[in-house]
């Protein structure tokens, strides 16, 4: 997305200007190794660096032209490298400090330091506070699964949103949909129940397309945790799907990562995926995700001799990728364990 609009948008042209723009794959040649040096995390990350290498700013995710031309804006006010500037905010905390430092310890995967510099942002810049909420919902959500933060920690800036003055049913179903997220990568799904149970409350009866098509995931999560009705989940989950999704490949191998992820409809997402692997044709990459999802489902029924042979394939065509690469690593240990070695 953000190389397209580069090569068209006026805010990202105009940021352009005085920038000298690298991209590197980091997942290929090179890429490893500079994605190690600098800490990159997650994809896209984009990090503003000095002639002596040191970075000086970053951020992670494409957040639009107007928004992204507004980060290189900020990025280029104050070039201290990243420690220079942390010695600054903890002689003197400052708004444009804290906004600087949470971005960029983001992109490292530093959740808790993103968290305490957005929270010190929200204080400093009150007027600007939903904004930064939602920066915190993410960080705590990307941080969720490495067990960086508490339940009691999540619960209390989930209340704090889900209270805050002027926080519409959107807010509360966006809202919903992270913590969500958070909880089941968190292994304590339940922690999301009164958030959705709030939000489907505070959107009923929306008119507004995009609510109401968050809506439906919520209900979806719902039936499946707190009702415990997985045929209520598929019933709905399939509702949401179009009348030719079994022509659409990419929507079909989402539906059946979905049956993955939720233990549901098992047996179907497998004839699914095995059928997608065929239909793939020569689209390796259509094809690699099928594989991926026929591995997946393998070895959730202990089949990780077949789990390694799906992804083995993957590596005939893909043999550089390092999720693939770590993939097979996965399965070969479950298959080693499973065998008493």
């Amino acid at each position: 997305m953000f190389a397209r609009a580069a090569k068209s948008d006026e805010d990202i042209l105009g940021a352009l200007k005085d920038v000298l723009l690298v991209q590197i794959d980091c997942e290929k040649g090179d890429g490893p190794q500079i994605a190690e040096k600098y800490e990159v995390r997650g994809y896209p990350t984009f990090l503003v660096v000095d002639p002596a290498g040191n970075v000086t700013d970053g951020w992670i995710g494409y957040p639009g032209p107007q928004k992204w031309a507004e980060f290189v804006a900020a990025g280029g006010k104050d070039r201290r490298p990243i420690e220079k500037k942390k010695a600054s905010y903890e002689q003197k905390p400052s708004l444009d400090l804290a906004k600087s430092l949470a971005n960029y310890a983001s992109t490292a995967s530093r959740y808790r330091d993103a968290v305490e510099y957005f929270q010190k942002a929200r204080e400093l810049d009150p007027a600007n506070a939903p904004d930064y909420t939602q920066e915190i919902m993410y960080s705590l959500y990307y941080g969720a699964g490495d067990k960086v933060f508490t339940a009691d920690e999540v619960r209390a800036e989930a209340d704090y949103a889900f209270a805050s003055e002027g926080a519409s049913a959107a807010d509360q179903v966006e809202y919903a949909s992270m913590i969500t997220a958070l909880a089941g990568d968190m292994d304590d799904p339940q922690l999301a129940v009164p958030y959705l149970k709030q939000a489907l409350q505070a959107s009923e009866g929306t008119t507004d397309e995009d609510v109401a098509s968050t809506r439906i995931e919520l209900e979806i999560a719902y039936a499946l945790i707190a009702e415990n009705d997985k045929e209520k989940a598929l019933a709905l989950k399939k509702s949401t799907l179009d009348a030719d999704w079994r022509e659409d490949l990419r929507g079909v191998n989402r539906f059946a990562y979905w049956c993955f992820e939720n233990q549901v409809n098992l047996a179907e997402a497998e004839e699914l995926v095995l059928a997608g692997i065929e239909k793939s044709g020569d689209d390796d990459t259509m094809r690699n995700r099928y594989l991926n999802t026929a591995a997946e489902l393998a070895h959730l029924d202990g089949r990780n001799g077949e789990a390694v042979a799906f992804i083995q394939r993957i590596l005939e065509t893909d043999p550089d990728r390092g999720y693939f690469q770590r993939q097979l690593v996965r399965f070969e240990n479950a298959l080693s364990d499973r065998n008493g070695g």
